[in-house]
C-alpha cells in the first residue's frame, strides 16, 4: 500500500504538507533508507553550518526529519551530515519513539563526539535501526583512516532477526562539489571505500549495500571506480530518470545505491522518494531526497542487474537496460542498442 509523507510544520499550529507517495519497493521483509540531513546539529551554536540559530529550529527540523521516518515505516536509517556527537541521532530516537509511543527504534554506538577542529570532523554517518527486525553485528567502522572521512565513511553489518542472514551496509558522504579539483577528491573517497570493503576485518558479510550522498553524477571517474570493483547502481535499475537533488533548475541523482551481485539479487526495489525536492523550500527538512532500498536477505529476486526489465509503462516494453559511464545500453531481442551522452532522468 502507498504511504505518503507528511512534513510537519512546527509553528503555532502545525500544517501538513504532502510530499510524493513512497516508492513501491515490492515484497521486501526490510526496508533500508539513507539521506543526508544537511547539517543536523543538536548543538547548533557550536557551528556555522545549520540553518538555524535556537531551540524553534531545531524542534522543526527534527520534527520534519521525525515525521519522514515514521511514514517510512523503514526498518534501518543511514543518515550523513549529522553532528558527530552522541546526541543528534539519540535526540531523533527519542522523538520518534515518542511519537509512536513506545521503544521501537534505537540508534548503533559509533563513540564519536567530537567539536569542530581542522579537519572540520564535526559531522558524521550513523545508523538508526528498528529493534524488532534487525540487530547489528559487529562493530560500527570507519571505511578510511584518513581523518578527513573517517566520520562520513562508515561501514555496519545487519542481522535480520527472523531469518538470521546478514548484510553490510556502507553509508558515505563524499566530498563536496566545491571546486574543480573535489572530483578527483571524490575519486580518492572511491579509492577508500573499494579498499575498505575489501577488508575482511571490517566487512562482516559479503552481500555488500553501498549508499549515501557520493555528490558525483553517473558520469563521473568516482562512480567509475565503484562499478569496476563490481557494484551496480541499483536506483537506475528500477527508474532510468531517477534524480534526488536539484541545483540551478537541474535535476541531478548525485544519492546512490550500489549493490554488488549477491547484494542485489536481494533487493526487491530501489528508489529515490522524493521527500524534499517535491516540496516547497520552507517545509524541507533536507536539500537532498531520500534514497530506499527493499531487502529479501537469503532469497534470490531474479537474473541480477544485467537483465533487468523496465518498468512498465511509457512504451518501453520489454527492453531491458544496462548503464554505464556516460551510456544507456538498451538489450532487445539480443542486440544491444546504444544511447551515449544522455542525461539520465
Amino acid at each position: 500500500m502507498k504511504r505518503i509523507l507528511l512534513i510537519l510544520c512546527v509553528a503555532a499550529a502545525c500544517v501538513a504538507q504532502a510530499a510524493t507517495a513512497f516508492p513501491d519497493l515490492g515484497n521486501a521483509r526490510i526496508i533500508v533508507l539513507a539521506n543526508n540531513l544537511q547539517n543536523y546539529y543538536i548543538n547548533y551554536d557550536e557551528s556555522s553550518r545549520p540553518s538555524y540559530d535556537d531551540e524553534q529550529g531545531l524542534t522543526v527540523k527534527t520534527q520534519r526529519i521525525v515525521s519522514m521516518m515514521v511514514a517510512s515505516n523503514a526498518d534501518i536509517f543511514a543518515f550523513c551530515e549529522v553532528e558527530a556527537k552522541p546526541a543528534s541521532l539519540d535526540r531523533l530516537v527519542s522523538e520518534i519513539n515518542k511519537q509512536l509511543g513506545s521503544e521501537v527504534y534505537a540508534s548503533v554506538y559509533d563513540g564519536m563526539n567530537i567539536a569542530t577542529d581542522s579537519y572540520d570532523n564535526a559531522i558524521k554517518s550513523g545508523f538508526i535501526y528498528r529493534l524488532a527486525t534487525v540487530e547489528p553485528y559487529g562493530s560500527n567502522y570507519a571505511t578510511t583512516s584518513t581523518t578527513y572521512y573517517k566520520q562520513v565513511m562508515r561501514i555496519q553489518a545487519w542481522t535480520e532477526k527472523a531469518t538470521g542472514e546478514r548484510f553490510t551496509l556502507s553509508m558515505n558522504h563524499f566530498k563536496a562539489k566545491s571546486d574543480a579539483a573535489s572530483r578527483a577528491k571524490r575519486v580518492d573517497n572511491a579509492n577508500w571505500l573499494v579498499s575498505g570493503l575489501n577488508s575482511s576485518s571490517k566487512v562482516k558479510d559479503p552481500d555488500i549495500l553501498i549508499m549515501g550522498d557520493l555528490n558525483a553524477e553517473m558520469d563521473e571517474d568516482c562512480i567509475d571506480v565503484i562499478e569496476n570493483a563490481g557494484y551496480e547502481e541499483q536506483l537506475l535499475r528500477y527508474d532510468a530518470y531517477s534524480y534526488s537533488y536539484i541545483y540551478q533548475s537541474s535535476r541531478e541523482l548525485i544519492d546512490h545505491a550500489f549493490a554488488n551481485s549477491t547484494m542485489a539479487s536481494q533487493i526487491t526495489g530501489a528508489a529515490v522518494w522524493h521527500t524534499n525536492t517535491s516540496v516547497s523550500y520552507n517545509a524541507r527538512y533536507s536539500d537532498h531526497d531520500a534514497v530506499v532500498v527493499g531487502l529479501r536477505l537469503g532469497e534470490d529476486q531474479g537474473e541480477g542487474f544485467d537483465q533487468t526489465p523496465f518498468p512498465s509503462g511509457e512504451g518501453r516494453g520489454e527492453a531491458y537496460k544496462k548503464i554505464r559511464h556516460g551510456q544507456i545500453i538498451i538489450i532487445r531481442g539480443g542486440v544491444e542498442y546504444t544511447i551515449t551522452g544522455q542525461r539520465l532522468y
